[in-house]
This record gives structure tokens, sequence and C-alpha cells, in this order.
């Protein structure tokens, strides 16, 4: 493999690492899935009502889809706040890594994909072991409970 490409691997699953740690540590995990689990039995309950046609159920559950609105907006906002303290690194470490890679072309050739540029590299990296440390993160707690 071209050493770019192993660079460039090493610095996304980094990165991508670092930036999963720091979500974990600076949004309430437990609050989030209470809030995800509420939003999700209210919805399978609004969906039965709407299926069922009982106009009077489906207004009785207004009150409780506007606290859903309440909900839905704070998650969204707990999913932001690791933005804060990622956002600007994430940016600088990509200017740098604009410079020492931007001219290169491709810099890997995936089976089944084609070869990448440095930046469709990272990305794909970055996804791949984003998604596997949060299964693995899974598993890992789900033993501790």
């Amino acid at each position: 493999m071209n050493p770019l490409a192993i660079q460039v691997l090493i610095i996304g699953v980094v990165i991508s690492v670092a930036s999963a740690i720091v979500n974990k540590k600076v949004v309430n995990q437990k609050r989030m899935k209470e809030i995800k689990d509420k939003i999700s039995a209210f919805q399978k309950r609004y969906n039965e009502a709407k299926k069922s046609g009982n106009k009077e159920l489906i207004d009785s559950m207004e009150p409780e889809q506007k606290e859903m609105m309440v909900l839905t907006t704070e998650m969204m906002m707990g999913s932001f706040k690791p933005l804060l303290f990622t956002f600007i690194p994430i940016l600088a470490i990509f200017y740098l890594l604009n410079g020492m890679y931007g001219g290169t072309g491709n810099i890997v050739d995936v089976p089944f994909i084609g070869e990448l540029n440095w930046f469709w590299w990272y990305f794909l990296v970055a996804m791949l072991s984003g998604f596997s440390f949060e299964a693995v993160y899974k598993l890992l707690t789900r033993e501790k409970k």
C-alpha cells in the first residue's frame, strides 16, 4: 500500500476515534437514549392512532406531540455539542492535510470502489473506523451493565 495512503489511514482512524470519544464524554448518552425511546414510543402510538382513523385520539395526543417537538430539539442540540470541541481542530487538520496531500492525485486503489484521492480515502477510513468504534463501544458497555 502507498505510504501516503497509510498515513491518511492512521490520521483518519485517530481523528474518528478521538471525535467519538469527545462525543461520548460531552453528550449525556443516557439522556439521549431516554429521549429517543420516548419519541419512538410516541411515534408508534401516533401512527397506530392515525391508522385507526380515531380523530379524537389523534387530537388528544396533540399536547404530547408538542412535548415530542421539545424533546427532538433537545436531542438535536445535544448532538451538536461535540462540534464545539471538534470543529475547529478538524478544520485545521483538513487544511494541513490538503497542503500535504492536495496535489498527490489518487493514493489508493480500493477493491469494488476504485482509485481514491486523499480526501475520499480519509472519508472512507473515518466512516468505517467510526462505525467500528461505535460497535465495539456498544459491545463493551453492554457487557458492563
